[in-house]
């Protein structure tokens, strides 16, 4: 009997060291996903009107916030200036686009020689009609359109790459760097320059020399337009390249990005 107990015993301690088989266990701690961002910044180094640089209407590169591209107050037919505007991708590579929005024209007051000139419309005035615009992408930063050798800087305007300056009126948007305009998006720490040029009247752009020459004639703008005003907010927008290689400005909604 004693050496039966012994027995059991013996067996019961086997049974129980069975349990523990080699293991080893290994922790990945701390695993994230982090969002990334698309973040445009914008500065401007240049502006002038009537070919007078405008001192004290520059900018560094920013987030904006109260900066104005255009503020005249008193213009006449021929008058015409350009604006420098440098667009930033500070985080990732990015599509971007320049709307006119908001567009508001204001008859204000009707003088004599709006009268006589047969505007008879209020409160919409006339002035947005008679404001032309063309914009170029400026790749040596000098304000000056050469769209041949050795820059070959492109016109944007806004139904693709075109080479004809229209209203401000009927600009919807500015192709800038779409999946459509061929000259590739914005990608980080590369400024890419863009100069819009206006007139009061007629804008005449060449392009087959290699310095374009950009003029501005007023004979035509009329006295319909006087004491008219003309207010839009530009904005610019600004959309992720990576899993988005359709992009195209024109189907951008600003009410609903």
């Amino acid at each position: 009997l004693l050496s039966l107990a012994v027995i059991v015993v013996v067996a019961g301690a086997v049974a129980g060291g069975t349990v523990a088989f080699f293991n080893d266990t290994e922790t990945s701690t701390g695993n994230i996903f982090t969002a990334g961002m698309s973040d445009l910044t914008v500065d401007s180094q240049g502006s002038s009107y009537n070919g007078v640089d405008l001192v004290g209407t520059n900018f560094p590169s920013r987030d904006l916030t109260n900066e104005h591209f255009f503020v005249f107050e008193d213009i006449k037919p021929g008058d015409y200036g350009v604006r420098n505007i440098s667009l930033h991708a500070e985080a990732n590579p990015a599509y971007a686009c320049l709307f006119i929005d908001k567009k508001v024209d204001d008859e204000n007051v009707i003088v004599d020689p709006e009268a006589e000139a047969g505007d008879v419309t209020t409160p919409d005035g006339e002035l947005s009609k008679r404001l032309q615009l063309f914009a170029w992408e400026d790749r040596d930063s000098d304000q000056r359109y050469e769209p041949l050798a050795p820059n070959f800087e492109p016109p944007l305007m806004h139904d693709g790459p075109s080479s004809a300056p229209d209203s401000f009126f009927d600009i919807t948007y500015e192709i800038f760097f779409d999946s459509t305009s061929g000259i590739g998006p914005l990608i980080q720490n590369n400024v890419r320059h863009i100069v819009l040029a206006w007139c009061a009247g007629t804008q005449n752009v060449v392009h087959n020399n290699s310095l374009g020459n950009i003029t501005c004639d007023g004979s035509g703008m009329g006295d319909d337009s006087q004491t008219d005003s003309f207010e839009a907010d530009v904005v610019l927008y600004a959309e992720q390249v990576r899993n988005n290689p359709n992009f195209r400005c024109a189907d951008v909604n600003l009410d609903n990005p």
